[in-house]
């Protein structure tokens, strides 16, 4: 996870990266299920993974994506990155393949790869105070009165 930044200080981002360590444990939890053949199991890790992602898809779409947006910087990537959460959201909603399975989990570093080391940078040094304070309220009200504590770093696990 990207840490080098400063991203991480600002509260709204903060908390979306969080999400993304947690997304990405259960992604690394996924993958175990996988190897050893418990399909099942990974199926459910799957469904927590899903509803952790669309409150943190609503977060950044009707937050800092739609702030960023308004400022008419990054719309091709902010347009891109909302193209990839509508088909992990439409590829969750529907049967899942066991192929599909581990697709579904690089498909999501990848994407969270491109917010955490592309989009959030750019929003820390573009965004003000304001535009923080936009991003904060846009975010559903359960998760703008919430603190975090950040996630403990994983040592070489795989996700």
């Amino acid at each position: 996870m990207c840490d080098h930044c400063g991203c991480r200080e600002i509260t709204p981002i903060g908390r979306l990266m969080d999400d993304h360590e947690r997304l990405l444990d259960l992604a690394g939890e996924i993958r175990a299920a996988v190897r050893a053949g418990a399909i099942p199991a990974a199926r459910g890790i799957v469904e927590r993974l899903g509803a952790l992602l669309d409150p943190h898809v609503r977060s950044e779409e009707h937050g800092l994506f739609a702030v960023m947006r308004e400022q008419g910087e990054f719309v091709d990537h902010i347009d891109a990155l909302e193209g990839e959460h509508a088909d992990l959201a439409a590829r969750l909603a529907g049967p899942l393949p066991a192929a599909d399975i581990l697709d579904i989990c690089d498909r999501l570093r990848e994407h969270i790869h491109a917010e955490e080391y592309g989009l959030f940078p750019a929003a820390l040094a573009g965004l003000g105070g304001a535009d923080w304070d936009a991003v904060d309220a846009a975010a559903p009200r359960s998760r703008r009165s919430e603190t975090f504590a950040p996630v403990a770093h994983r040592s070489g696990q795989e996700a």
